[in-house]
C-alpha cells in the first residue's frame, strides 16, 4: 500500500472517532437543555397558580365592607363615631 492510502485511511478513522465525540456532545446537550426546559416549565406552571392563588385571595378582600366586618370579627376592631372623629381632626 502506498503511503497516500495509508493516510487517508487514518484521517477517516480519525474523522470518524471526531464525528462519534460530536455526536455524543451534541446528544448531551440537546438532554441538558431539554432539562432545563422542563425546569422552566414546571417552574411557570407553580408561578401561573401562585398567581392565581392571589387572585382569588384579592377579590375576596377588595370590597370594603368585606374587610371591615374580619376586623369586627377577627381583630375586634369597630369603626370610629362621629364625634370621635371631630376630636381627632380639631
Amino acid at each position: 500500500m502506498s503511503n497516500l492510502k495509508i493516510y487517508i485511511i487514518g484521517l477517516l478513522i480519525v474523522t470518524n472517532i471526531a464525528l462519534s465525540f460530536a455526536i455524543v456532545w451534541t446528544e448531551h446537550l440537546t438532554r441538558t437543555q431539554y432539562r432545563i426546559l422542563q425546569s422552566l416549565s414546571n417552574q411557570k406552571y407553580n408561578l401561573k397558580t401562585e398567581w392565581r392563588k392571589a387572585r382569588v385571595e384579592k377579590g375576596k378582600y377588595d370590597s370594603l365592607s368585606k374587610i371591615e366586618k374580619d376586623a369586627q370579627n377577627f381583630l375586634n376592631m369597630t369603626a370610629p363615631k362621629k364625634r370621635e372623629l371631630i376630636y381627632i381632626y380639631e
